[in-house]
This record gives C-alpha cells, structure tokens and sequence, in this order.
C-alpha cells in the first residue's frame, strides 16, 4: 500500500469519525502524524509494504483499525453474483487472523510435578473425570497410569532423581580420606588421616545441586509426560473399539440383509422370474459384505487386546458403546490452545531442561576459578596439621573457555526447542479442533443421509417386485444405507474421540498426586 494512499484513508477516517461526533484523541493524533511525515516525504519516495513499521505514535488496536479501512478504500469492489464471496467465507478468513482471534478468560492448568520427599513418591490420581468421558474409559485411564510398566520405571527413575539431588548436596560437608601405609622392614602401620571441606568453591557446588534439582524436575516432568501418553492411547484406543464394535454390528446386520436377498433371488431364478445373473450379484454383493465384516472382526479383536495388555486384565468391562449427544458441545474452544501449551508435559520437560544446560553452563565457568578448602591432616612424620588448601586445575590448553562455549549454545539449542514444541502443539490443537468440528458436520449430515438412505432401499424393493426397479438398484440402494449408518457411526465416534484427546491435552482432566506427606502418613 503506497503512503499516499495511507495518507487519504486516514483522512477520510478522521472526516468521518468528527463527523459523528465520535474522533477520538489517539486517532487524532495518528492522522495529523500521518498527515504531517506525508507532507514531510519526498515526492519520489517509493511504496513501502504493510509490514514496514510505521513511526506514527498510535495505539496498536487504532492503527490496525486504520490499516484495515484504507485498505478497504483501495480494494476493487467485489464481484456480486455466483463469483461473490459468502459471508461464511468471509467470516472463515477473518476468524483466521491472529489479530482478531479471541482472548479467552479460561484457567490455565499446569502439569503436576511429583516429587519425591524422604524416599516416598505420592501415588497418581485423576481429577473427576468430565461428564462427556464414559466410566469404562474413566476407571481405564487410573488403572492404566497407575499399573503399567512404563509408569513404574518412571516413578523408579524419579525416585533415583531424588537420590541424585541427596548426593549433589552432601559436597558441603568435610571429605574424609584414612590410609594405612606399611613401609617398614618390621611392618609397622603407618597411619595416615586426611579431613577436607570446603570453605569456596567458586560456584561449583551450587551448579551442581542446581542440575541435579533441575534433572529431578526433568524426570518427574517425564512421569508427567509417561502418565499422559498412556492416558491418550487407552482414549484412542478404547474409541477404536467402540468404532469398530459398531461397524462390525452394522456389517452384520447388512450380512443377513443380503443373505436374505440371496434367498429371495435364489427362488425367483428356480422360478425362472429373475435371470441367473442377478443371483450372481446378490451372491457375490454378500460376498464382500461377509469380507468386510470378518475384516471388522479382526480389528477389533486386535485392538481389545492392545487395550487387554494396557490394562493387565482382559476380562475387564468395557460397559456399553459411548453414547454420542449432539447438543453436548466443547466449550470455550478459544482457551484450548493456550491450555494445552501451558500443561503439556513435553513441553514442561524441555523447560527443565534449559535449567540443566543453564547449570552446566556454571558449572563450567567455576571450573575456571580456584577452590579454597580447609584442611586437617594427621601422619606419624609431622604429626596434627590444619591450615587452608587453594586448589586449582586446569585442562588440556584452553578446552575449558570451549566448554563454556558448547554449553552456552547449548542453552540457544535447548530454548529453541521449547519454541519449536509449542509451536507443534498448537498445530496439534488446531487439528484436533477441526477434525471435531468436522466430525460433528458430518455426524448431523449422516444422521439423515443414513435414515433417507434406510428409506429409499425399502421403497426400492417394494418397486422391484411391482417391476419398476431393476435388482442392481436394489443392491445399490441396500449398500448404500449400510454405508450412510457406518459413515454415521464413524463420525460420531470421531468427534468424541477428539473431544476426549482436547480434554486430555488442555489438561480440563489431568492426573493429580497425593501430597507426600499423605503418601508418608499412609506407609506409615
């Protein structure tokens, strides 16, 4: 947009609002100072881009406004008749811009950070589970996250984390080192006792009780992390299983529908009413119908057993199919992408893990800096000293100026890897939102192609046997309905499924752990 053509719509907005009676000082302002560096500019000065920054000292909301009118101003007029833009269309666009996408008022939930406290790790719960998750699924997820294999060596690892935190700081305290020397032709023992502890040094315990803090936070972000991945394939899993338990209904149900289309030509040809080919073509419809359904049958039995192995016990109930309501919404679909970012364990993990590069970056500058230790020491030759001990240790040339090189980079890295995952997890969001949205259309719109459908194979056969259909329209319309019924049940079982994978990763149902110090109470 040339400046000039900025200059006129911001004239034409200020006549305008003064006109109403409603200009506002800030965009005054904004118009004199567009006015003025207009008047000011060069008459040669080329066109510059939207996306330059503008000197005029205005409110950000007031000058996007004003950004948006001018270029109203010289955009063509818009084409009416079939070539004109909906107003969904229109809508879909201006929804797409981030500068009017809504701000939602929604809590934020962050991860939960078990730690370990006197050996002891609190035990994982979940918060009360929403009214759109089904209770088979609920009492799946607590069994799942709190049994499986891959939990328990993750709360093994926190535990060992905890230890590791124990250990950096015990380095305050003296170090005691006792030898017992025979150098005599007799054999005498020679005692000799050493205690040390440090008075200074340089930074370097306090980095390392910092990165082993900051790893313990990454291991239990990875419990976190462990815990929620498990929650989401028992979801996906336990949907898969709904889906496919009422496709294979559905086949079934078309297997002897067409059985008895089978049995109805069958007589017609013994008959000699209907000529042998259309037996052929019911035989070998029922045919595919019979494939597809032991296809169906197998899936599922494959995914019953994924969700048998994830619970350890393959007897459990599953209850019945989830009900899916069409009047039961996602609410506050705004807030889900800010949510999911601000719980995503993943994402919590990565954060820690700028902690633990930040104190090896330390760690590495006090290796550059003396350490001052006090000391006693004891042998036969000069019996009891003390005194102060300055130590200082270098490594090969200047590779430790390198280290601290690598480990500030290695801080760059770490940060942009939070950006990078934030970045993934909106994608995820944005997806799953529409993929539920989609599936809803497509449930609405399958809900009546399935009943029409349903209708018009009855009409079909009542006119095939009143001679004005032929038997191929017969079997068209009968597969037909069958696939409008499992469209609609695949789409159904769709939404809920995205609606239950939103919930688990804007964490509105997220795992909670008893205090430790309830865990303690308890083992006590």
């Amino acid at each position: 947009m040339a400046f000039s053509g900025r200059r006129r719509a911001l004239e034409a907005i200020s006549l305008a609002l003064a006109a109403a009676g409603a200009l506002t000082t800030p965009v005054a302002m904004a118009a004199d100072n567009a006015a003025a560096e207009a008047a000011a500019a060069p008459a040669s000065a080329p066109a510059t881009s939207t996306m330059a920054t503008s000197e005029v000292p205005s409110d950000p909301v007031s000058d996007r406004a004003l950004e948006k009118t001018a270029a109203d101003q010289e955009r063509p007029a818009q084409p009416s008749g079939p070539m004109a833009q909906s107003e969904g269309e229109r809508s879909v666009f201006a929804q797409a811009a981030p500068e009017t996408r809504p701000k939602s008022t929604a809590p934020l939930y962050g991860p939960p950070v078990p730690l370990s406290v006197r050996g002891k790790l609190p035990e994982v719960g979940w918060t009360e589970a929403p009214s759109d998750i089904p209770p088979a699924l609920d009492r799946a997820v607590q069994t799942v996250t709190r049994n499986y294999p891959s939990a328990k060596a993750a709360r093994a690892a926190l535990r060992a984390a905890a230890s590791d935190v124990r250990s950096a700081k015990w380095q305050r305290f003296p170090t005691v080192s006792a030898d017992l020397v025979y150098l005599d032709a007799d054999s005498s023992p020679q005692p000799q006792l050493v205690v040390e502890m440090p008075i200074w040094a340089g930074g370097r315990i306090g980095a390392a009780i910092e990165r082993a803090e900051a790893s313990e936070t990454v291991t239990s972000a990875q419990y976190v992390e462990t815990v929620h991945s498990l929650a989401l394939t028992t979801a996906a899993t336990y949907y898969q299983i709904a889906q496919l338990t009422q496709r294979e209904q559905l086949l079934a149900a078309s297997v002897i529908e067409h059985n008895k289309l089978v049995g109805t030509m069958e007589r017609r040809v013994e008959q000699e009413v209907s000529p042998l080919a259309d037996l052929e073509l019911a035989r070998s419809r029922a045919a595919q119908i019979e494939q597809e359904f032991n296809v169906t049958r197998a899936q599922r039995q494959s995914a019953l057993r994924v969700l048998a192995e994830l619970i350890a016990d393959p007897n459990y109930d599953l209850g019945p199919i989830p009900f899916y309501d069409p009047n039961d919404e996602l609410e506050d679909r705004e807030a889900l992408e800010d949510q999911t970012v601000a719980y995503d364990p993943t994402r919590q993990r990565l954060m820690n893990q700028v902690r633990v590069v930040s104190a090896e970056y330390d760690q590495a500058k006090a290796s550059l800096l003396p350490q001052f230790n006090t000391q006693y020491r004891y042998d036969d030759v000069f019996g009891s000293r003390m005194g102060v001990v300055v130590r200082m240790q270098t490594a090969a040339g200047l590779s430790q100026f390198s280290q601290i090189d690598s480990a500030r980079l290695r801080i760059e890295a770490a940060n942009q890897q939070v950006v990078t995952v934030e970045q993934q997890l909106r994608r995820q969001v944005a997806n799953d939102i529409i993929e539920y949205e989609a599936a809803r259309a497509r449930a609405s719109i399958s809900l009546r192609a399935s009943d029409t459908a349903s209708r018009v194979s009855a009409s079909y056969m009542r006119q095939f046997i009143a001679g004005r259909r032929s038997w191929l329209d017969v079997m068209n319309a009968l597969r037909e309905a069958v696939n409008a019924q499992i469209g609609r049940s695949d789409a159904e079982v769709t939404a809920m499924a995205a609606e239950t994978r939103l919930i688990l990763r804007s964490g509105r149902w997220h795992p909670n752990f008893t205090s430790p110090s309830q865990a303690i109470a308890q083992s006590q």
